[in-house]
């Protein structure tokens, strides 16, 4: 009989998960040594070592701190949901899209706000709700059916997550004419999660409206979602250029477009909460 051996899981130094976190290495150690959330199998004497599951313990407590839980009962709520609950495999992804094809709303709030409480918000946004809504606009002639799912999408997020008080480290907005406003909905409950403020002004933001409202809030880093190459802008990123040292041009609708000096395009959810993480 062949034995079944299973490569490692991988595993994080303590530096790397508090960068990925935006927590001091001071308090992932207090964590551990207080509330016992921290590396599942540490030897005493060797450097702590975070798996994924470690690590999406530590973003429910810190997601239940920024909401105002007691540390204690964050840990208790951390310790007792863990990745292994909820798997972000092909199964879940096609349960979500066969809910949304039955316009069954609370079957999808229910899948999504599982995995959002299991894996946090960038896993659940990457390999939950991005494939189920390529999948659905795959399939066709379902605009329905995709319009519940972001709904659907949205609703989980807000329930979800909480967002942080303070002065904005980020102002999020569509440009003028752009009505897809999911991803940065998605980005703003990241940034949440990591107790970071935002501005979320949504979709379809004039020009003057940006530049109002980037003057007032002054954020340190703003994002311009942009679906389509018919509502790109450059005078906007201009515009936001004026008001934060860092400018990112989110959503494939710029891929092409030359960028003015300083901005960044950028594709994907965790390339833009590192870089607004960084611009603090």
């Amino acid at each position: 009989m062949t034995q079944d051996v299973r490569p490692a899981e991988p595993t994080f130094a303590a530096g790397v998960v508090a960068r990925r976190l935006g927590l001091p290495v001071s308090t992932l150690r207090s964590w551990n040594n207080r509330y016992g959330v921290g590396p599942s199998d540490h030897q005493r004497g060797r450097h702590r070592r975070y798996t994924e599951s470690d690590i999406a313990a530590l973003i429910i407590m810190r997601r239940l701190i920024a909401q105002g839980s007691p540390p204690a009962a964050a840990a208790r709520t951390a310790q007792g949901r863990r990745p292994g609950d909820v798997s972000l495999d092909g199964r879940l992804v096609a349960r979500l899209a066969e809910a949304a094809h039955r316009l069954d709303g609370h079957t999808m709030i229910t899948l999504i706000s599982g995995a959002l409480a299991a894996h946090g918000v960038i896993d659940t946004w990457e390999h939950l709700c991005v494939p189920a809504l390529h999948r659905v606009c795959a399939e066709g002639d379902c605009i329905d059916v995709e319009h519940l799912l972001s709904w659907a999408v949205t609703t989980g997020l807000h329930q979800s997550v909480t967002p942080a008080a303070g002065p904005p480290v980020a102002m999020l907005a569509c440009t003028a004419g752009e009505h897809h406003a999911l991803p940065l909905e998605a980005l703003n409950a990241a940034l949440a999660e990591r107790g970071l403020p935002a501005v979320m002004l949504g979709a379809d933001v004039p020009g003057q409206a940006l530049a109002d409202a980037a003057g007032r809030a002054r954020p340190k880093a703003v994002v311009l979602w942009s679906q389509t190459r018919a509502t790109v802008s450059p005078a906007a990123l201009r515009t936001a250029r004026t008001a934060a040292a860092t400018v990112l041009a989110a959503g494939p609708g710029w891929t092409g477009t030359h960028l003015p000096a300083g901005v960044v395009h950028v594709t994907t959810l965790s390339q833009t909460l590192d870089l607004v993480m960084a611009a603090r």
